[in-house]
């Protein structure tokens, strides 16, 4: 319990104030591809902690009240403006404190992976 808070504390402390910010533009409405075919899984409902965008790996990253790390790897997005949209509406959630739900394609975890979220 204690090393997971101090996890949390250092993941918080690490990305708080290195967001990058993405701009507003109009989604695309193609799938999301996985390695695997499944269905979408979904998570149970979550608050947002902290979320950054890692360059190395091109990933929007998020750190969740259930102390889960999810991770949606942007390049499998359809395109760089539904990547744009799903930051911008995961900013939002998180301003507003509001709960969210990840989805995951492909039958992957959502605590693990997302490609998209639908507030709660």
């Amino acid at each position: 319990m204690a090393a997971s808070r101090a996890l949390k504390s250092s993941f918080i402390n690490q990305f708080v104030g290195q967001a990058v910010e993405f701009g507003n533009k109009k989604e695309a409405t193609v799938a999301f591809t996985t390695s695997r075919s499944g269905k979408d899984r979904v998570s149970a409902p979550v608050t947002l902690e902290a979320m950054h965008f890692d360059d190395t790996t091109k990933s929007i990253k998020v750190f969740c009240s259930d102390g889960n790390l999810r991770e949606c790897r942007v390049e499998r997005l359809p395109s760089i403006e539904v990547g744009r949209k799903l930051w911008t509406k995961l900013q939002q959630i998180g301003e507003a404190k509001r709960e969210v739900t990840f989805i995951a394609a492909g039958g992957f975890s959502p605590d693990k992976w997302f490609y998209t979220v639908e507030a709660v």
